[in-house]
């Protein structure tokens, strides 16, 4: 069995080879005109987007370096004035023109994340910074080709007529396309212990045979067959799901298995995840390095060490009970569960704790809370995309693929719920970190010893609960009925409690979301009335916030202009709450981003109200008053639309909070402004000549920067030196998280996320 993960390490030493040689040749600073295909879809990030290609040539078609680097793998990075082409597709053929630029690491481990090392790892052999594209008509063909078309197809059947947040997941449990999942969704998963249903792996592959299996037999193919179809279907699914590392092991130890099932050979776990580590070791000698490989090893190690035992055990002690066969039958489901999450959870631990410092404890209950709608959630989402490859040739299986749409948006709502509801509850999460790999390697001897000398136990354990079992059974039967059903509704309680959305605070609240590097104010009064100033960029998961927020509906939103980081997650908002207003503040643009927003609420049938002064709007207790832009003259609207970004106090009694979007001095100052208890500090707190001017003018006791991770020097230093000559207490979104101010009795009570 060694012998088998040595072959695919000396296999992948050519391929190794390659990747060095590709990565020597990426000159650092050098200009080059590159025709490349795409191999992911672009991931868009507050300062625009990245996606993988390959290098196809130069785009003259020369022999020079950049024809030379034909084959390698490259990341493309494009600004926000250079994106990329509408709708793009894995495959597309695109010319380039950029700055090629080399991975460069820090030596040692740095506890910050190695970006370049990562790129390293996925056979990344340099960055292109993108100065223009253009996309052609051609893509590629071949094998690959028809797998990219299949893949488009199957993607429209998993998404059809499910809600964007829905839609995102979706595609990434299904088909390993997780581009669209904001990363606030991302850290709810992992902090939650579901992280592993947003990679797929093994248990695709698993669901995926369960599914084919009795519908094979129904088609009255034998053993042999029947194994065929099911080495075909996995064949052709973890290309079509993106074969990522733990797709390839689980796509191995499947077909291994079946190979076994086919020529009536008893199959070998252990065999066959030493097979799937010598082939992935084959493809990329690098993904050793990989978290999402060793993540992947480590949990199946775990369930065929420690996980089948312990299942072994706990379901003799369910058949020692003498419970009735549904409850028994229920309970082994449960056992068995329970059993593999345990396994999976020690295996991975040390490994969470050494790549990222925490270890999810909410990770049991919550999978087995999910359990009932991971196996509907992924066999309608491999059914609908079944339909929807089928449906090029009969358009029917396209309706039938959205008919299929509400089931499936359920199953995956309640997995989204759970992983929202779990990352926030209580000790759901030990820090724990582990700096060197000595630790980690003592970490794992320790879980190792701990296994063993549980497992020597386990006999004196078992006669123990046989013990107890027998004294359980000599209880009255009306006695068992009344515990089990006292237990039953505690369960249930503890559940509907943790899991139970948070109510709306019952005092005038104003929160500061941290959306990154954007822009979200939420205003709440204490008759549950919120008003939403902007919603951030679409990836700061501004609608999660809003549901923490304990938000049921917006009396108002405000897109106060058309500015990615503003406006951008508003689509979202709108499609997941009732609105009643949408104020616009896009002043004619025609920004195709801000039209969505538009879109979206002619869809939602929202009413929309232009943003222009004077303008006043009472809500609950709370009263708008638009202080600017005034109507201007027919004609475009101005090239920066920053400066007639919406300007407006928000009031709730004696409590007034100026909001001024990205709208700076030149155009705050020249308004009748009042004192203000709080204000949000103009455009990230950009450089401001003006701004100690305007604190003199409007007094505030408090002033709340929303700034994220950016490249434009946000805040200025200049800003907060005003900031703190005006002796104004500030606060910061990338410092402080989520900012929470309470007015009361002419105070303003501050809580902070961090």
């Amino acid at each position: 069995m060694v012998v088998l993960l040595l072959g695919g390490a000396a296999a992948g030493a050519a391929r190794l080879d390659a990747l060095e040689r590709a990565e020597g040749l990426v000159r650092d600073g050098a200009h080059a005109r590159l025709r490349v295909e795409l191999l992911t879809l672009p991931r868009a990030s507050a300062l625009g987007a990245s996606a993988e290609a390959r290098v196809i040539g130069g785009s003259d078609r020369s022999r020079s370096a950049a024809g030379r680097l034909a084959g390698a793998r490259l990341l493309l990075r494009t600004p926000r004035w250079a994106p990329f082409p509408n709708h793009p597709r894995v495959g597309a053929e695109i010319l380039t023109e950029g700055t090629l630029r080399a991975l460069a690491s820090s030596p040692g481990r740095d506890r910050d994340f190695d970006f370049a090392a990562h790129l390293r790892v996925r056979g990344i052999a340099g960055e292109l910074l993108v100065d223009r594209l253009r996309a052609t008509d051609a893509r590629r063909g071949g094998v690959a080709g028809l797998v990219d078309r299949m893949r488009e197809r199957a993607e429209r059947g998993v998404v059809a007529g499910l809600p964007s947040a829905e839609a995102a997941l979706a595609r990434g449990m299904v088909l390993g396309q997780d581009e669209a999942i904001g990363q606030a969704t991302r850290d709810d998963f992992r902090a939650s212990g579901l992280a592993h249903l947003l990679a797929v792996s093994g248990q695709n592959v698993m669901l995926l045979v369960a599914l084919a299996l009795p519908l094979l037999a129904l088609a009255g193919l034998g053993p042999r067959g029947r194994g065929a179809a099911l080495l075909c279907l996995v064949a052709l699914y973890v290309p079509l799901a993106g074969a990522g590392p733990s797709l390839q092991r689980a796509g191995v130890m499947g077909a291994a298995g079946i190979a076994a099932l086919v020529v009536s050979r008893p199959a070998s776990r252990w065999y066959a995840l030493l097979l799937a580590g010598a082939v992935t070791l084959a493809l990329n000698p690098r993904i050793w390095q990989d978290p999402g490989w060793q993540l992947s090893f480590a949990a199946v190690t775990g369930i065929l060490t420690i996980g089948r035992p312990l299942g072994g055990f706990l379901a003799r002690a369910l058949e020692a009970l003498d419970i009735p066969a549904p409850a028994r039958a229920v309970g082994r489901g449960v056992a068995d569960a329970a059993a593999l999450t345990i396994a999976a959870t020690l295996a991975t631990a040390p490994l969470l704790a050494y790549h990222f410092d925490s270890v999810p404890l909410a990770g049991l209950p919550a999978n087995l809370l999910a359990l009932p709608a991971v196996a509907p959630a992924m066999w309608l989402g491999m059914v609908r995309g079944a339909l929807g490859v089928l449906s090029e040739v009969a358009p029917p299986a396209g309706q039938l693929a959205e008919m299929l749409a509400s089931p499936a948006r359920l199953s995956v709502a309640w997995i989204a719920t759970l992983a929202e509801r779990f990352a926030d509850a209580p000790a759901g999460q030990l820090e724990l970190r582990l700096d060197a790999p000595w630790e980690l390697a003592g970490a794992y001897a320790a879980i190792a010893a701990a296994t063993l000398v549980l497992r020597s136990r386990a006999r004196r354990g078992a006669d123990r609960a046989r013990e107890l079992a027998a004294a359980w059974r000599r209880r009255p039967r009306a006695l068992q009925a009344a515990l089990g059903v006292v237990t039953l509704a505690l369960v249930l309680l503890v559940a509907v409690e943790a899991l139970s959305p948070p109510g709306a605070p019952r005092a005038l609240t104003v929160r500061f979301l941290d959306v990154g590097q954007g822009d979200a104010t939420l205003i709440q009064d204490a008759l549950g009335t919120a008003i939403l100033f902007d919603g951030g960029p679409p990836e700061g998961g501004v609608t999660r916030l809003l549901r923490r927020a304990g938000v049921r509906r917006l009396a108002a939103v405000v897109a106060t202009h058309a500015s990615r980081d503003h406006h951008g997650g508003l689509v979202d908002v709108l499609d997941s709450y009732p609105v009643g207003l949408l104020l616009d503040g896009g002043d004619g643009t025609s920004d195709p981003g801000f039209r969505s927003v538009l879109a979206a609420a002619r869809r939602r049938r929202v009413r929309r109200v232009a943003a222009l002064a004077p303008l006043t709007l009472r809500a609950g207790r709370l009263t708008i008053r638009v202080l600017s832009p005034p109507p201007r003259p027919d004609g475009p609207p101005p090239e920066d639309p920053n400066p007639r970004a919406v300007i407006a106090v928000v009031s709730a009694g004696a409590f007034d909070l100026l909001l001024s979007a990205d709208a700076e001095s030149p155009s705050l100052l020249p308004l009748a402004l009042p004192d203000v208890d709080a204000m949000k500090v103009p455009h990230h707190g950009s450089a401001d000549p003006g701004l100690p001017e305007l604190l003199e003018r409007v007094r505030p006791e408090l002033a709340a920067i929303p700034v994220g991770e950016n490249t434009y020097g946000h805040p200025a230093p200049s800003t907060l030196r005003a900031l703190a000559r005006a002796r104004v207490p500030t606060y910061r979104t990338d410092l402080d998280g989520t900012i929470r101010v309470m007015p009361a009795h002419g105070f303003l009570d501050v809580e902070t996320e961090r």
